[in-house]
């Protein structure tokens, strides 16, 4: 299972918390989707008409530099895969190549000095700053699930904290999925590495830290109670797409409840205890690619960007991930809290092979699956009847 905290040997189990990041946008997503059938949006409902600030925002041409009008208005669709034209801040230590990226660190910025502290004045801030490009053209990673969050609680009518409870986590008993921890769960917080220059870029106004190991440094404080995920010490708001920040912003978790998320997911919309939580038609929705060209990308995440091709997830800047294999009807959870995790092609002193999470869960799946078969074949395992199905 690994190591929860390095220095104090703390081992990592499925209860063990963990940093989200960009793995909270599918939560706001199927939230989303949850009010779809509820009749209370549509995907093609204009942002506008939750937002106002919207409808006058422009598009900034990257050629001219000109600001113009959109071609068409922003739908909820387009924010679902980032379509939206909204785009996000660079990382810590990248460069800041124009103006819309100035105004979307600025923004950050703000929202990391608590000066902005509610998905009301994030979104608004937001609306002023042009697009990158025209709504529908060009799929932009950004802050288009932030915008979503702001949309839900609008809908809703409560904060995005109670939405989300109300429409994804209780229904699906996670509770250890949320915004922040208190001091008896801090415990079980993992702790979060990355390499040295990223801890620089972070920390550049502090005095170098001793690494845990060769090149291997922890961020989000040097103990728990410094964490920016403990009650009180939070992001200023409750960020839906996961990032305003290596130390700020989305939801922790364990490898326990996202499983009964994924597992929702993998029986097509039926939870554990055999109830219904979305259509199957949603899930289906929800999976199907919407992007015309380059990378494909559905409602939850990216698809075919792990081992087969042809398995879709999501993960986030510390390395939580998920992911659903339609074809070979497998699915999984894995999380570390390392936001400079290598690839497997690029680990040295390990078999790569072992190290592929995919190949190995794929290879155990077939030989379970085969010696089933073959004790099934012998009269050891009676073979049960199919019941009914959840409708």
């Amino acid at each position: 299972m690994g190591m929860a905290d390095v220095e104090h040997s703390t081992p990592f189990t499925f209860n063990t918390f963990c940093r989200m990041y960009c793995a909270t946008k599918p939560f706001i997503a199927t939230a989303v989707m949850r009010f779809v059938e509820e009749g209370r949006a549509t995907l093609d409902d204009r942002l506008s008409d939750y937002i106002p600030e919207f409808a006058t925002t422009k598009v900034k041409v990257e050629k001219t530099q000109e600001l113009v009008e959109p071609k068409r208005p922003i739908l909820l669709r387009h924010l679902l895969c980032h379509l939206s034209g909204i785009g996000y801040a660079p990382e810590v230590g990248e460069p800041i190549e124009d103006d819309i990226t100035q105004a979307y660190w600025d923004l950050q910025h703000d929202v990391q000095r608590k000066k902005i502290k509610s998905l009301t004045a994030f979104t608004r801030a937001l609306a002023k700053i042009p697009l990158c490009d025209h709504p529908g053209n060009e799929y932009i990673y950004g802050f288009s699930f932030d915008v979503l969050g702001r949309v839900l609680e609008v809908i809703g009518g409560k904060s995005l904290d109670k939405v989300l409870n109300e429409k994804v986590f209780q229904p699906l008993k996670m509770q250890e999925t949320k915004w922040a921890l208190n001091r008896g769960e801090l415990p079980r917080l993992a702790a979060c590495y990355a390499h040295r220059d990223t801890w620089k870029k972070i920390y550049s106004h502090r005095k170098p830290v001793k690494p845990v190991r060769p090149n291997l440094v922890r961020i989000d404080g040097e103990a728990q109670k410094d964490s920016h995920w403990l009650q009180g010490q939070q992001c200023s708001l409750m960020s839906g797409g996961g990032f305003m920040g290596y130390l700020y912003g989305g939801l922790v978790s364990t490898v326990l409840d996202t499983g009964k998320f994924v597992q929702m997911l993998m029986k097509k919309g039926v939870m554990m205890n055999g109830k219904r939580f979305l259509k199957a038609s949603t899930v289906a929705q929800m999976e199907k690619n919407r992007i015309r060209k380059g990378d494909k990308v559905n409602f939850l995440g990216n698809i075919g960007t792990y081992r087969h091709g042809h398995e879709y997830g999501m993960g986030g800047a510390a390395c939580t991930y998920w992911s659903i294999d339609r074809e070979d009807e497998t699915a999984a959870v894995w999380f570390t809290q390392h936001v400079d995790m290598p690839e497997v092609e690029e680990m040295k002193g390990v078999h790569h092979k072992k190290a592929d999470l995919w190949a190995m869960l794929h290879k155990a799946v077939k030989e379970t699956r085969r010696r089933s078969q073959k004790r099934r074949s012998n009269g050891v395992i009676p073979v049960k009847k199919k019941g009914k199905r959840a409708k």
